[in-house]
């Protein structure tokens, strides 16, 4: 009896924290920005467009033009006690019209706190970017993105 009792209180565990999980798709749903600065001291934004399974990564120079595009897939999973996010099927370019596929596919581990969404990217593997630690912030779509 009592093996039961902890099995059935293991599986009402798993299924809380399964959904709780799951609603992250629904809360990372939006647009994302952070500004950042480069080795050289430029400035420059990423942005992360999130709907529902799909992904859309834009690097935006300090004049706001897009450098770098990106779309593909997004995946949610759980790696131990972290939330990870694998991005696969990726297409990439320097415009959303001039995009190829890539190679690839990149895991990065984050922490969504409401308005906050914090990615540690690049460790997944030896990249030539350096791993970071960013921490956007939700686009609200009534204002013009600071």
């Amino acid at each position: 009896m009592q093996r039961l009792l902890l099995k059935l209180a293991i599986a009402a565990t798993m299924s809380t924290v399964a959904s709780l999980w799951a609603g992250d798709a629904d809360l990372l749903t939006g647009k994302w920005s952070v500004k950042k600065v480069n080795d050289e001291g430029q400035t420059y934004t990423q942005t992360i467009e999130i709907k529902k399974d799909k992904f859309v990564f834009q690097m935006l120079g300090a004049d706001n033009r897009v450098v770098i595009h990106a779309e593909g897939e997004l995946k949610l999973e759980k790696l131990g006690l972290f939330n990870s996010a694998r991005f696969v099927h990726i297409r990439g370019g320097d415009s959303p019209s001039n995009l190829d596929d890539v190679d690839d596919e990149y895991v990065s581990i984050y922490a969504l706190d409401g308005e906050t969404l914090t990615l540690a990217s690049n460790f997944d593997k030896q990249r030539d970017q350096k791993p970071s630690l960013d921490v956007y912030h939700r686009v609200n779509s009534s204002a013009p993105a600071s």
